[in-house]
């Protein structure tokens, strides 16, 4: 086995997506739907949202009130797509998330952590999340000890996909990239960062999102339905391992 280091996002990869808070909201707020509804509807909007993401990259961290303007459009997409014909309930979305609810872990995710506790790997997180809020939720999960870094959006190292936070937590770390992964749930920011900084790439998809082989850029990536899936890749034989597809 090659690889002694492991770099995990951290939203949408161990820690859910807000989302999964909102059935609760809805019903106080006069409208019940399911939980999957809330999921069919937020995974119906997320091309829309990679997408314009993508568009506001270049002038958000100079222009916030650029980037703060995605959410109103999203959760109206959203209400919409719910059959809530209501524009307050938008806007009472955006104000119960800015106070930054923690949401569960997936499943899949503690019992992953557990068993790497008990191998050789150096762990690590990079997250766009802010560092306050990011130690905030690892805190509320008891994962706090569980990395050995943390690169946190606001740390001053760029944000993904540039390249620098990877390369800045291998520094730490004294690991080399050949010899590191990283997981997480976007091909932009996760698969296509990692790509450029010569890490290979998992890309975790529980709901199928993704195509198999979809591609954005140059970025490759190995598609896992399960964090437990990883486990397999980590111990596959060299032959299995050369296979894995690698930055140029």
């Amino acid at each position: 086995m090659t690889i002694d280091t492991i770099l995990f996002d951290l939203d949408g990869t161990l820690v859910q997506h807000s989302h999964v808070l909102l059935p609760e909201k809805l019903t106080e707020w006069g409208y019940r739907r399911s939980p999957e509804d809330v999921r069919i509807a937020f995974t119906a909007q997320i091309h829309w949202f990679y997408d314009y993401a993508a568009r506001i990259k270049g002038t958000a961290e100079d222009n916030p009130a650029t980037w703060d303007a995605v959410w109103p459009r999203l959760y109206g997409r959203v209400t919409a797509q719910l059959g809530i014909d209501d524009p307050g309930i938008a806007a009472q979305m955006v104000d119960y998330f800015a106070d930054d609810p923690t949401p569960p872990l997936y499943d899949d995710a503690l019992p992953l952590l557990e068993t790497l506790a008990q191998g050789p790997w150096r762990l690590g997180m990079i997250t766009q999340r802010g560092r306050r809020g990011a130690l905030r939720f690892l805190s509320d999960h008891n994962l706090s000890d569980r990395f050995r870094v943390i690169i946190a959006g606001d740390d001053g190292h760029g944000r993904k996909p540039d390249p620098t936070p990877f390369q800045h937590a291998l520094s730490v770390l004294k690991s080399d990239a050949r010899h590191a992964i990283f997981i997480g749930d976007r091909i932009d920011d996760d698969c296509g960062g990692a790509y450029s900084a010569g890490l290979r790439a998992f890309l975790i998809d529980r709901y199928g999102i993704h195509a198999d082989g979809e591609q954005q850029g140059e970025a490759t990536y190995i598609r896992i339905e399960s964090l437990l899936d990883l486990l397999h890749h980590l111990n596959a034989h060299p032959e299995e391992e050369a296979q894995w597809p690698l930055p140029q």
